[in-house]
């Protein structure tokens, strides 16, 4: 358990928050069988925030906080259709932290007066098996490397990918804290391997333990080594991995506008399982 997740619900704001664990949350689900609220508690076990906390008042959700680095790791979480009808104490949990008040919703939950979409685009998320996207791609299809593409597996994160997240956290953060906290939410799954390729290349898996499920994050390639192939050979690489480490579905988020990753991704047998998005709270009363 992350340290931060140790403290008691006084230590948290003065609400009645309690450090809750990715198992309990899978407990708390209301529908313990809906594939999408499994799904995405799978998610978040890829990306585990240093205070994952839960309530009475919020039942089924998952409040996040990680040095404000990311909106995936700082935001509520509200894994089914039943939405909180009163979202107030989620609100006053981020007001206390002079964090932006998110909550990441499904796009199929019912609308709420006090729960306003974000400008960003939404977000898919899909899957696939792992053995369909780990096998060598046949002669003429989509997703194929070209010749030469090397890829390597180690179960240490990149410095650039550190550098990259650590830029994320909160503005004012000190350098040496922003890394640290990237070092920790890239290494928060119970098992996570990373690939990268001689350009700068690199992409992560977080084996979650949830359902047989693996996600990939963190993909990137510089734009000078990009339409080689070189995602397609990292994303086939990962999931190599992942059947050793004995994940069965691949899954992964992206946001519903980026055209290529999503072609990308299609082409590798990804589908889209279902989509979610972020939304603002409204102030606490």
């Amino acid at each position: 358990m992350n340290e931060a997740n140790e403290m008691s619900g006084s230590a948290m704001g003065g609400q009645d928050w309690e450090p809750m664990t990715v198992g309990e949350l899978l407990a708390r689900l209301p529908e313990p069988d809906d594939p999408v609220a499994v799904l995405e508690v799978a998610l978040l076990a890829a990306w585990r925030p240093d205070v994952l906390a839960g309530s009475g008042a919020l039942p089924g959700c998952a409040l996040r906080e990680h040095a404000g680095m990311t909106k995936r790791a700082n935001s509520l979480l509200v894994p089914t259709r039943r939405l909180p009808a009163d979202l107030s104490p989620a609100a006053d949990f981020y007001a206390r932290r002079r964090l932006p008040a998110l909550a990441m919703v499904r796009a199929d939950a019912p609308a709420r007066p006090r729960l306003t979409p974000t400008p960003d685009p939404p977000v898919l998320v899909m899957t696939a098996p792992v053995e369909a996207v780990a096998a060598p791609p046949r002669r003429g299809a989509g997703g194929a490397a070209r010749p030469g593409v090397a890829v390597g597996l180690d179960g240490t994160p990149p410095s650039a990918m550190v550098d990259r997240t650590a830029a994320r956290a909160r503005p004012g953060t000190p350098g040496g804290e922003a890394v640290g906290a990237a070092r920790r939410l890239l290494t928060s799954a119970p098992d996570q391997c990373f690939a990268s390729t001689s350009s700068g290349g690199a992409g992560r898996l977080a084996v979650t333990g949830v359902d047989g499920v693996a996600v990939l994050d963190g993909l990137f390639v510089p734009p000078r080594a990009r339409r080689r192939g070189e995602a397609s050979a990292m994303v086939r690489a990962l999931a190599g991995a992942a059947g050793t480490l004995g994940a069965r579905t691949m899954a992964l988020e992206v946001e519903q506008d980026n055209a290529p990753a999503v072609a990308c991704y299609l082409a590798l047998g990804f589908q889209t399982h279902h989509e979610h998005l972020y939304a603002t709270l409204g102030a606490p009363a």
